[in-house]
């Protein structure tokens, strides 16, 4: 399906720029939804923009209407990030995708986001920790977001892939799995993201259906 419908939310930060580069190369159609357009997006004809906010009914509706699958990595990030906005966000999402007939997206989150496949791993509880008690807020709204996909999920063919440190390396190998699964490591590059979100877009039947992977480099 590379060549299909693409909808890229979250297409303005750093793992979204990389993460439309690479579905351009591979070729899909992809239309990018923001408050805003960066410049090398708005001067690129192969990439259809629709600009609004994640509160937008409207405007969502009308980025979503036709898609094959959505990708996005849109979410808290920074200390003094905004976080309100994302749960009530994700809940419109998961509706007008059920209104429209869209069935796949693949969301970014993080190992705040427990599954129940996960083992005991001292490392990643001391990680999400911190986050707990420097960054409550956004600590939440990621545990929240989770909460939102078991909910309002409903049949749609939703992942939600769990991610720990990011990185600006090359591409390279990705491994997905389960928290001390004895694969699975802490850390990953933003290529690789791309690659992987890419690579589960395509598959047909699509694979972790309803499920929380987590996934990082393999470094050699």
């Amino acid at each position: 399906m590379a060549n299909g419908k693409l909808l890229v939310l979250g297409a303005t930060g750093e793992t979204g720029q990389v993460l439309v580069k690479r579905a351009l190369e591979l070729g899909w159609r992809v239309t990018i939804y923001g408050r805003r357009t960066l410049p090398e997006h708005a001067q690129n004809a192969d990439i259809k923009s629709v600009e609004g906010t994640l509160d937008n009914e409207e405007q969502l509706r009308t980025a979503i209407r036709g898609q094959d699958v959505i990708i996005s990595v849109v979410g808290p990030s920074g200390m003094r990030a905004e976080t309100a906005v994302f749960v009530p966000a994700y809940k419109l999402i998961l509706s007008i995708m059920k209104d429209e007939g869209v069935k796949r997206i693949i969301a970014l989150s993080t190992f705040s986001v427990k599954d129940p496949k996960d083992k005991p791993s001292l490392y990643i509880w001391f990680l999400t920790t911190v986050l707990w008690a420097i960054a409550h807020k956004i600590w939440k709204t990621i545990v929240d977001i989770g909460e939102v996909f078991d909910t309002y999920g409903g049949d749609l063919d939703w992942t939600l892939f769990r991610v720990g440190f990011l990185g600006n390396g090359p591409r390279g190998r990705v491994v997905d799995g389960y928290v001390a699964d004895g694969k699975l490591g802490a850390s990953i590059e933003r290529a690789d993201i791309a690659e992987w979100a890419l690579t589960q877009a395509e598959k047909s039947p699509p694979e972790h259906v309803r499920q929380k992977p987590g996934i990082s480099s393999l470094k050699e």
